[in-house]
């Protein structure tokens, strides 16, 4: 009785009844129980309660009141609407923490990740609704990491990249999942669940009784549903744990690289448009062309029925505002096209150092090799300063299995706007989806060799001194 009561502090004062007397302390710690079950979630939790209470043990029962209270809270969302693939995955998340295979540690830091990502919500079709929730995790992660007890456990453990070690622990665990073993944890958590329920019942108030029966039968009817939910949830929980491990080697890789360059503290703001016309007419560089009656490559100005019947087929929907790869097709003159890329195929895009390795724009190895320097660069492939100081690449392979859907054409000629300025354009480009890329897949970045200004640019000061850093940008979808 002293270790149920000590866990149920843990989440909630004793009400006013345990306190009284002897008399009423049976039946207020029943109406303490029931109050603290029906929390959601864990939201009055701080991440150093969730440390010591699930990865250090200090509090005993302390672990089972949390898996308990997310599993009322899962189902009461799944009562109401079990067709919402999302709050199938949000159980299996609550679920996943009782797999054997995971040892204290990383129990301990998943739970504090999923609970960032439940708190985010996913969509119907089960996806994380907000992608910065994968940061949010990351940020609940690194708050948990900073607990002197959880330091002190790490240097037990002998983890010394626990970024790393995580995400090992991840894909362990998806070996591990599947509907079977889902539906036995949902039993295992259920008849717990009911036990600590029909004992809130017994020891609590009337007024309480019906109210627990009513969620005791939510959990007998969801479990009902549970075979058929969990089914739909497995793909999308895959999904959100190999993002989930892929955002976690990121932060393993960063974790452990060196300071190798230094910002130079005369380096002016990255130019705006604006500015780089008054450089233009202050002195053209040999890139840049003036006063050119006909663009040679005029851009796309709509999509022919064709590509519209390609996005159909799964092609990345270029043909409107709002999408990952948002009208990129005015980026390309009449000769765009859907391509398919076999595996093994390389691609290459030129970045800057603020640039996301994963962004839409690519091109062909024997483009690549084609280019001389950056001049070449940002004529023949259209690209103003302002949108693209490069200075460094990345180098993406087409994996194993089915071919990668991109779009592939002469990239358009481009004025800018209110000058006589404009670049030709010409060669080969491709546009891909970027969430289609698996970072596996893709190389460190590399320097291009032609450094980070542009010469034959007044102006132009470089934004490093000694080495680079070439750190990888990536964007997890």
């Amino acid at each position: 009785m002293d270790d149920l009561e000590q866990a149920l502090a843990w989440f909630r004062a004793a009400p006013k009844g345990w306190m009284d007397g002897a008399g009423n302390k049976l039946e207020a710690t029943g109406q303490w129980i029931w109050e603290v079950i029906q929390g959601d979630f864990n939201d009055n939790q701080s991440t150093g309660q969730i440390a010591t209470g699930t990865l250090i043990s200090m509090i005993p029962f302390v672990d089972q009141i949390c898996d308990v209270r997310d599993l009322v809270a899962n189902c009461r969302n799944i009562q109401k609407d079990s067709n919402n693939t999302g709050a199938w995955v949000a159980l299996a998340l609550t679920l996943l923490g009782l797999f054997p295979v995971l040892g204290s540690f990383a129990k301990g830091a998943l739970k504090v990740m999923f609970l960032y990502l439940r708190k985010a919500g996913f969509d119907a079709a089960g996806k994380v609704a907000n992608k910065k929730a994968y940061d949010a995790a990351i940020g609940g992660l690194n708050k948990l990491l900073d607990q002197p007890a959880v330091r002190k456990t790490l240097s037990a453990l002998r983890i010394y990249n626990p970024y790393r070690y995580l995400a090992e622990q991840i894909r362990l665990l998806k070996g591990k999942i599947n509907l079977q073993a889902l539906m036995k944890k949902f039993d295992e958590l259920a008849d717990v669940a009911k036990a600590i329920l029909q004992r809130a019942a017994d020891w609590g108030p009337s007024s309480i009784k019906q109210p627990i029966q009513r969620t005791i039968q939510m959990i007998t009817d969801v479990r009902s549903q549970a075979n058929d939910g969990l089914k739909k949830a497995l793909q999308p929980l895959n999904d959100t744990l190999e993002h989930l491990a892929k955002r976690l080697e990121i932060e393993g890789d960063l974790s452990r690289r060196a300071t190798v360059g230094r910002v130079n503290p005369h380096t002016i703001k990255p130019v705006t448009a604006s500015e780089e016309a008054v450089w233009l007419a202050k002195a053209k560089p040999s890139w840049v062309d003036e006063n050119v009656a006909k663009l040679p490559y005029p851009a796309l100005d709509k999509l022919k029925s064709s590509h519209l019947a390609a996005i159909k087929r799964g092609w990345p929907d270029i043909s409107k505002k709002g999408t990952r790869v948002n009208s990129a097709f005015k980026t390309f003159d009449i000769s765009m096209k859907a391509v398919e890329l076999p595996p093994g195929t390389k691609l290459y895009r030129v970045v800057s150092p603020t640039s996301r390795d994963n962004s839409i724009c690519w091109m062909r190895e024997a483009e690549f090799n084609k280019l001389k320097g950056k001049p070449d660069w940002r004529r023949h492939f259209a690209v103003w300063k302002n949108w693209n100081d490069n200075g460094e690449f990345v180098v993406y392979t087409v994996p194993p299995g089915k071919p990668l859907k991109v779009w592939e054409g002469r990239a358009a000629s481009q004025k800018m706007k209110e000058t006589p300025f404009s670049l030709e354009g010409g060669y080969q480009q491709i546009v891909v989806d970027p969430a289609e890329l698996d970072r596996r897949f893709a190389s460190k970045r590399q320097p291009t060799g032609w450094g980070y200004t542009d010469d034959d640019l007044p102006g132009d000061l470089d934004a490093y001194i000694g080495i680079p850093r070439l750190e990888t940008n990536w964007r997890e979808y």
